[in-house]
């Protein structure tokens, strides 16, 4: 789910990176930013989306990376990611943004359970 996105750096215009999240129990839990996979077209349409859910409040419980230059949005918006693993710290390693899902609700999202071959 997307949570915020944070501001520009250097020449990148819309955004940096997206802030995510998972919906573990009752609460929003932050796992990352991703801020690769975007194309211009894309950083500008997901802008637009975006700054149409943004929201004062953050969705966590406690202080996250970056969020002084963090917009917040409403959880509504979930993106398709992949990413090399997960840490020690539950937060996504090497995330690359592959699209939004429209077939999943954001409240859905939750971190999937390691699945193993038997």
């Amino acid at each position: 789910m997307i949570a915020g996105f944070t501001a520009p750096r250097r020449t990148r215009p819309f955004f940096g990176a997206l802030v995510l999240a998972v919906r573990d129990a009752d609460a929003w839990r932050y796992i990352g930013h991703v801020g690769t996979g975007f194309s211009h077209q894309v950083l500008e349409e997901l802008h637009r989306k975006l700054v149409r859910l943004k929201t004062a409040k953050s969705p966590f419980p406690g202080k996250v990376k970056n969020e002084r230059v963090t917009t917040w949005v409403r959880p509504s918006l979930v993106a398709e990611v992949k990413f090399a693993e997960w840490t020690s710290k539950g937060e996504l390693r090497q995330p690359v943004y592959l699209g939004l899902r429209s077939d999943k609700n954001a409240k859905d999202v939750v971190r999937e359970k390691k699945w193993s071959r038997k």
